[in-house]
């Protein structure tokens, strides 16, 4: 089968300061994928390269078969992926309705892009609730689900989340998964998320690349590394002890 989102030996410098080396991953149509590591281990730069928010780019970054590398972002969103930024980022002066509008410029239909309101306002009623709120006002668990929300407003069939559990309450974030879950049924969604807590993606997650450094240090179902000791093995750069140990050493996408 093949993959919807391909990346093959994807590089990025920063400088002198290699984020990414030889990164190589796949999602198909329909999963949850999630990338999980350490602080600065290139999670969040292989999300921005895949988005289009990264100039140079070495490798080959492909979606439905389409390269991606030099083309503008909003291009890129034209072709069904749309990316949740870590930190939000919502329009703090704008209302919630105001911020879900811009979202929805890129369908260029208003008919469209009304049913995309009324959609996500079904999604997310306590939104709803706060139609007429400055975006700024409201909590950070609501302002996830506004970006969350902006994001489906592009009509995109791949959405990748970075960091959605950041400054959360746990309820907040199990909350935010139930969401994205329903998503994925009942709008044929496929994920791809940025995720630090290896017990929830463990919970959410079909496949799990870890990356550290860089580059990918395993990768597998969510079922077979189902003990967590493979996935510490990797994140912390130590040889794992227990069932699935011997996946960390040479494990590439």
């Amino acid at each position: 089968m093949s993959a919807m989102l391909e990346l093959s030996d994807v590089e990025v410098r920063y400088g002198r300061l290699v984020a990414l080396r030889g990164l190589s991953l796949e999602v198909h149509k329909g999963e949850v994928v999630c990338l999980i590591g350490p602080n600065g281990a290139g999670k969040s730069t292989a999300m921005a390269a895949i988005a289009g928010g990264v100039p140079r780019v070495a490798g080959s970054i492909r979606l439905n078969g389409q390269e991606l590398p030099a083309r503008k972002p909003e291009q890129i969103a034209r072709l069904g992926l749309s990316l949740v930024p870590e930190g939000r980022h919502v329009f703090g002066t704008l209302t919630v309705e105001e911020n879900l509008r811009v979202g929805g410029f890129l369908r260029g239909n208003a008919r469209e892009s009304a049913a995309a309101l009324e959609r996500v306002a079904g999604y997310f009623p306590r939104l709803k609730e706060r139609w007429t709120s400055p975006a700024g006002r409201l909590s950070g668990g609501e302002q996830q689900m506004l970006s969350i929300g902006r994001a489906l407003m592009t009509n995109p069939r791949l959405v990748m989340v970075d960091e959605p559990s950041l400054g959360l309450a746990p309820l907040i974030v199990d909350a935010v998964y139930e969401i994205l879950l329903e998503l994925r049924e009942r709008e044929g969604l496929t994920l791809l998320i940025n995720e630090q807590s290896s017990h929830r993606i463990l919970r959410f997650a079909d496949r799990i690349y870890v990356i550290r450094n860089g580059t990918i240090q395993l990768h597998g179902t969510a079922e077979a590394l189902r003990d967590g000791e493979a996935i510490k093995a990797a994140y912390f750069g130590f040889k794992g002890t227990g069932a699935n140990a011997n996946v960390v050493e040479g494990a590439k996408a």
